[in-house]
């Protein structure tokens, strides 16, 4: 018998984005117990950088932080999108940054141990810049800094998003295996 087992899912509540379940399990011990499951579509996240080698980030307000945080350009994938479309898509509905190539970067789980969701990353230069598509109740405040500077505010806890902190600590280590 494997150590634990999940003998029944029940749903709780289905949003636009995400599914809550109740799962009831059981235990190489004998024991049983629910456990509550959050299922994520998905989403995708761009390091992109500018013609200055500045990344582009975004200032928006989270209601998990219950306040504005500083952001890589990210959004949900949507139905029978593939990641690196919907990494494309968000980075131009939130910035208007336009990119030909955009290369994998990495794939975090920011908290699998009640949900499903990944994040999928990338990065890119970018070629050009078109209009902002915001949705009807997105607030974006666009800024450029340099890798250096957005490390240093990590490490200063100003940035404090998983996914932000995992795609730019892993930009920064792919440029620097790409100067040796």
């Amino acid at each position: 018998m494997e150590k634990i087992k999940r003998i029944d899912r029940s749903l709780v509540y289905k949003g636009a984005w995400i599914s809550m379940y109740t799962d009831s399990m059981a235990f190489a011990n004998g024991n049983f117990a629910n456990w509550d499951f959050i299922h994520h579509n998905g989403a995708a996240a761009m390091v992109a950088e500018d013609e200055d080698e500045k990344i582009i980030m975004i200032r928006q307000w989270r209601p998990g932080a219950e306040g504005e945080i500083l952001e890589l350009p990210a959004g949900g994938i949507n139905q029978d999108e593939e990641p690196l479309a919907a990494a494309v898509r968000e980075l131009r509905e939130e910035t208007g940054a336009l990119c030909e190539e955009a290369k994998p970067l990495i794939m975090i789980q920011p908290s699998p141990a009640y949900n499903d969701e990944k994040v999928h990353m990338f990065y890119c230069k970018v070629t050009g810049y078109a209009e902002l598509e915001l949705d009807e109740n997105e607030y974006i405040t666009i800024e450029r800094y340099s890798l250096t500077e957005l490390i240093g505010k990590i490490m200063a806890g100003e940035i404090h998003d998983s996914k932000t902190v995992a795609g730019l600590f892993a930009y920064q280590e792919l440029k620097r295996k790409n100067t040796k």
